[in-house]
């Protein structure tokens, strides 16, 4: 496919032009159906041998990572490390926590994925990754959680549309800002169900016209000044301070941040140092937050009965 003429496959695999020959006879033989024509003295490929290139290709591509793999393992020590987060939890934390990782084990492959909770879940399970980080996810049995970092959801809001306390030092109470453009949450993820009890409870329906799935997006849905919205901490520490303004809301609406694992799989001494670059990678956002905060904070006691 890549060449055109056995010689030149032969040559490029470093063998003998007629262990090409035979190679391509017996793979023609076991499909049953040709795999090129000979065209003015130039191997042509048939459209079967066209069908199948795709799909031969990648998993050409996966043996040759494979390979890298294990000649990391048999000549530097250095192994792999799989790991996985929130679309949320992707750039503010795992990109800064997997620069940290890097620099300390260089020789290490890294592959970095972003995944919802429940397909983080199933990644684990089925072995495809060996930790990854969510937002308090739903217990499951052959899961193992712990707790690796903490944050509290924030009010965030178009800087052209500045809220408006009636004393210096009063809170906006939530009520009055329902009539406002609300970015809502579309998900059934431990943040957004959050978001939509605690509106409930306080007997609010805001204004709702847009409805989103990551809360990266509501962010930008926000910067662009279509609505206000409630943010984890570490998402909203990621808006521009020209555009967003960033409000405590009181009281306190806590979350945490969990390292998920296979309860069936031992730990690694590189998913530990995953877990503390990370650790590290929240904390050093979060010390960031009190000079982000701007007056009025938004407050959810007073709703009308």
């Amino acid at each position: 496919m890549l060449t055109g003429t056995v010689s030149e496959a032969a040559r490029l695999l470093h063998v003998s032009q007629p262990v090409v020959t035979r190679v391509l006879q017996h793979a023609e033989a076991t499909l049953g159906f040709r795999l090129f024509d000979r065209v003015k003295g130039r191997l042509q490929a048939t459209p079967e041998a066209s069908a199948l290139y795709g799909d031969v290709e990648r998993l050409y591509g996966e043996i040759e990572r494979v390979r890298r793999v294990s000649e990391s393992l048999r000549h530097k020590g250095a192994g792999r490390l799989r790991v996985a987060a929130t679309p949320s939890l992707a750039s503010p934390l795992l990109v800064p926590a997997v620069r940290r990782f890097c620099a300390r084990h260089p020789e290490t492959q890294v592959q970095v994925l972003t995944h919802h909770t429940d397909e983080i879940v199933q990644a684990l399970l089925a072995n495809q990754i060996d930790l990854g980080f969510a937002f308090s996810p739903p217990r499951h049995e052959a899961i193992a959680s712990e707790p690796v970092a903490g944050g509290q959801m924030l009010l965030a809001v178009p800087r052209g549309e500045p809220l408006s306390a009636r004393g210096r030092r009063a809170d906006v109470p939530m009520h009055r800002l329902v009539e406002r453009p609300f970015i809502a949450y579309d998900d059934n993820s431990s943040l957004g169900l959050l978001v939509r009890q605690t509106l409930a409870r306080n007997a609010l329906e805001p204004r709702s016209t847009l409805e989103v799935q990551t809360y990266s997006l509501a962010l930008s849905l926000v910067d662009a000044g279509l609505g206000l919205t409630l943010l984890d901490q570490y998402t909203a520490l990621g808006a521009n301070p020209e555009r967003v303004s960033l409000h405590e809301v009181k009281p306190a609406l806590p979350f945490e941040i969990q390292l998920l694992r296979a309860s069936h799989r031992g730990s690694s001494s590189l998913a530990d140092d995953m877990r503390e670059q990370f650790a590290d990678a929240a904390l050093q956002l979060a010390a960031t937050l009190p000079q982000r905060l701007e007056a009025p904070a938004v407050s959810f006691e007073h709703a009308p009965k």
